[in-house]
């Protein structure tokens, strides 16, 4: 035989059963966001992440012109355009490269993937962290962000943090407020003074954050006359190899490498 409760017993079972749910929502709220990463972005559209680093493809920026998307370059002919970009200023006495061999061993793979997959109405966004300096291994973090696109067989590089400690909690807020880079926002950015210097290319409208450089593949001695065939044929061919490299690097897994090599023959 159950003993009746009093009202305040049931009062509070009553609360009790309300606050449950919200709790465990909350929870799982937070679970969520923390598997989001401390930059907050939604996950869709990920090429690439690990810690702050990432490759993601979005929506390209209202009002931009449409880009040449989707473009076929080698992670080797990438590797060669990001490591032509010098910057000065900043920390730096003298030129110095803006990305090291480790940041571009590490970002240029989901970079040229996602240049390969991205439509004509997308952007690539990036960041990478590294570490530089006398230091080595033991120095502390440094990222760098940008906006990359083609359009007009050139490569655009936009860059909006560059070789940032990122455990500054200025940086941090500006991870969290300002986008990456931008075609259209010149507002300062934290940390000092630095200009873009690129071997090869040229800055666009004057600006020191905005690079554009020449990736148009030069013709073969040997190859025959360019043809729709010949220019379809070395498409496909540069897709496989930049899907089989991200295989080889672990960048993706085997089900992955075998779905997008499906998808691409699939397109023949």
């Amino acid at each position: 035989m159950t003993e009746p409760t009093s009202p305040l017993a049931d009062s509070l079972h009553q609360a009790i059963v309300r606050i449950v749910p919200v709790a465990a929502a909350i929870l799982a709220l937070s679970a969520c966001a923390s598997l989001t990463g401390t930059l907050g972005q939604d996950p869709a559209g990920y090429e690439y992440r690990k810690g702050e680093s990432y490759v993601r493809i979005q929506q390209i920026e209202a009002g931009a012109p449409d880009n040449s998307h989707p473009f076929a370059i080698s992670v080797e002919a990438l590797t060669r355009a990001l490591a032509s970009v010098e910057v000065e200023g900043g920390g730096t006495i003298t030129k110095t490269p803006m990305f090291t061999e480790e940041e571009l061993k590490e970002i240029a793979p989901p970079l040229a993937a996602a240049l390969a997959k991205a439509g004509p109405k997308e952007d690539i966004r990036f960041a990478v962290t590294g570490k530089r300096g006398l230091l080595g291994s033991l120095a502390s973090s440094s990222i760098t962000t940008g906006l990359l696109f083609v359009r007009d067989r050139e490569l655009n590089l936009i860059f909006g943090l560059v070789q940032e400690l990122y455990e500054d909690e200025e940086v941090k807020m500006e991870m969290r407020t300002v986008p990456p880079a931008s075609r259209f926002y010149r507002g300062p950015r934290v940390g000092r003074v630095w200009k873009l210097v690129p071997k090869s290319g040229r800055l666009v409208d004057e600006r020191s954050d905005w690079v554009a450089l020449d990736v148009s593949a030069p013709a073969s001695p040997a190859a025959p006359a360019a043809g729709g065939a010949d220019s379809r044929f070395q498409e496909i061919q540069t897709r496989l190899d930049v899907i089989k490299r991200l295989k080889e690097s672990g960048s993706i897994t085997e089900e992955e490498y075998n779905e997008r090599r499906r998808a691409i023959l699939q397109g023949l």
